[in-house]
């Protein structure tokens, strides 16, 4: 049976020495429910709460309480985190479905920054709404999966990524004349390819093409239009040399640019280095697609994508009409 770590051989608390481990990649995610009765779900969904938005408050409150773990967990290491995300849904038959995502590079897991993060939004609702109704229940706040550390990757049973949705496949391309030719290691990709598989994606296809706009139209032209891929991620060729091409080409075959996205990826990399303001990334849809552009480094491809990735799921929902009514 294995033992408490958080308790010495005497039976004192103690927080685990983590000194001598290596900083790893640490992702974890979490859920939980806020069952409700109808009157309250409507009057949530039409902001007829008088003290706000609850849904958005509630993800903030989610996000606060992801940064201070360690200070309400009393034996939680204090993390230097990389990315944190609370998307509150109200659902037509339950109340408030909430997830957390946590990601940081660290020498410790997250996972107690996804379960806190889900915690504290779950109670703001119900703070939020306990005037309506005080019989409404907080369940079901539980760990999803996480990856990263000694104990790598652990799935909850019967868990997959968007189980009530279908399977997103991802197509990645790496746009670099050397690398295409042989002449330099290609990192990017891979690497994005290996992020977009750890997360639950089906990885579908990847290509490395050279600097050339007509090549890169038609690689992302068969993904989307004949295999129908859900999600073409680019590294490469969005800077400002005069072979970065990669926007013109993109642009050349969308249908309709989303600027948010472009904003969030570079507004989020602004937090690492200020040449996040030289990127020309961006994003864009093509039938029912969405194509992401980003640089061709493998920390910023990598960071542009963790930027967006909590929200991806639910774009797509929109663009292929898995979701319903938006609205709700």
């Amino acid at each position: 049976m294995s033992k408490f770590t958080h308790i010495d051989d005497e039976g004192h608390p103690r927080m685990v020495d983590v000194g001598g481990k290596p900083r790893t990649d640490r992702a974890a995610e979490a859920e939980g429910w806020v069952l409700m009765s109808d009157k309250v779900r409507d009057a949530v969904a039409e902001g007829g709460n008088r003290k706000g938005d609850v849904l958005r408050i509630a993800e903030l409150a989610g996000i606060s309480a992801i940064k201070k773990t360690s200070d309400l967990i009393p034996l939680c290491h204090p993390l230097r985190l990389d990315h944190g995300a609370v998307i509150c849904r109200l659902d037509p038959d339950k109340g408030v479905h909430i997830t957390c995502k946590v990601k940081a590079g660290d020498v410790t897991g997250v996972e107690m920054e996804a379960l806190t993060g889900v915690s504290v939004a779950a109670l703001t609702v119900y703070d939020m709404c306990k005037a309506v109704d005080k019989g409404m229940e907080i369940q079901g706040v539980r760990l999803l999966k996480k990856s990263g550390g000694k104990s790598g990757k652990w799935t909850r049973d019967g868990f997959e990524r968007g189980s009530d949705l279908p399977e997103i496949t991802v197509a990645v391309l790496t746009v670099s004349d050397k690398g295409s030719q042989g002449e330099r290691e290609d990192r990017s990709g891979p690497a994005l390819c290996r992020t977009v598989e750890e997360l639950g994606y089906r990885l579908q296809d990847r290509a490395i093409v050279p600097d050339e706009k007509d090549v890169i139209a038609d690689r992302i032209v068969k993904w989307v239009d004949e295999e129908d891929v859900h999600i073409v991620l680019i590294t490469g060729g969005t800077g400002l040399s005069s072979r970065d091409v990669t926007p013109e080409a993109v642009m050349s075959i969308a249908d309709r640019e989303v600027p948010g996205l472009g904003e969030r990826m570079r507004s989020y990399s602004l937090n690492f280095t200020d040449r996040a303001v030289l990127s020309r990334g961006l994003a864009v849809t093509r039938g029912r697609s969405l194509i992401l552009a980003m640089p061709g480094s493998v920390r910023g491809a990598i960071q542009c994508f963790q930027a967006v990735e909590s929200v991806i799921g639910h774009g797509l929902e929109t663009l292929r009409g898995w979701s319903g009514d938006c609205g709700n």
